[in-house]
């Protein structure tokens, strides 16, 4: 499937999910996840693909770094997305030391580098938005809740579709994909040890959760889509 195809196919996937148009609860649920699903896959079959050709050149993944400023008192929402990029997009993710702000190096190959930029911008945007729109809704909201449970709902999303796109592959497929991200990875972290040394790890600190507000933010998260730009693919 071209790239064309694979965004008429979301779009018109999306467009199934649209309630306003008439769409059920489950049919929007099924028609996101498998809008979800094609997009992973896409994603998958686009790092096979830039994988082997690098391995037939003869020449070790490259390694690219992209900076992210953000402020210097961070935003709750910026860690929570942070730790997605490094869990689910396949780059490290360094938070500096800056005068008035936080300056953010984002590393991997460049084509994942660019896309978890893009994916960066798109969920900070996008949870901010989905916490505007919520707090007008209770009387007593709580934002580091809400965040954390649109983390979550988010991530239990990736998961899914990442396993059902993963199903659609032989087992020879999926070994050899693994094989070339634990390559890339190994890559990365020579690069990370000889450029930034020892570094030290944040730790997240325990707090109250408000059951409403993170309950709100999961149903949320778990609409959330994340379509690479496929036109800059």
């Amino acid at each position: 499937m071209n790239h064309d195809a694979i965004l008429d196919k979301v779009r018109a996937l999306l467009r199934l999910a649209d309630q306003s148009r008439g769409a059920t609860e489950h049919e929007a649920k099924t028609a996101l996840a498998k809008a979800h699903e094609i997009m992973t896959r896409y994603n998958i079959d686009s790092a096979m693909l830039r994988m082997e050709r690098e391995a037939v050149g003869g020449t070790e993944f490259t390694v690219n770094s992209s900076k992210v400023d953000l402020p210097k008192t961070l935003n709750p929402a910026d860690m929570l997305i942070l730790s997605l990029l490094q869990s689910h997009f396949n780059v490290r993710v360094i938070l500096l030391h800056g005068h008035k702000q936080t300056p953010v190096d984002i590393i991997g190959t460049p084509t994942e580098v660019e896309y978890a930029v893009f994916v960066f911008h798109f969920l900070r945007e996008t949870f901010f938005r989905c916490w505007n729109e919520f707090k007008k809704t209770t009387i007593s909201p709580d934002r580091k809740s809400y965040y954390r449970g649109l983390h979550d709902g988010l991530k239990a999303e990736l998961n899914a579709a990442k396993r059902r796109a993963e199903e659609s592959y032989s087992a020879d497929q999926r070994g050899k994909y693994e094989l070339m991200i634990v390559d890339a990875k190994a890559v990365i972290d020579r690069h990370v040890a000889e450029k930034y040394g020892k570094l030290r790890n944040r730790r997240s600190q325990n707090r109250r959760v408000d059951s409403e507000s993170y309950v709100a933010g999961k149903a949320k998260g778990a609409t959330i889509r994340i379509n690479r730009p496929l036109a800059n693919a």
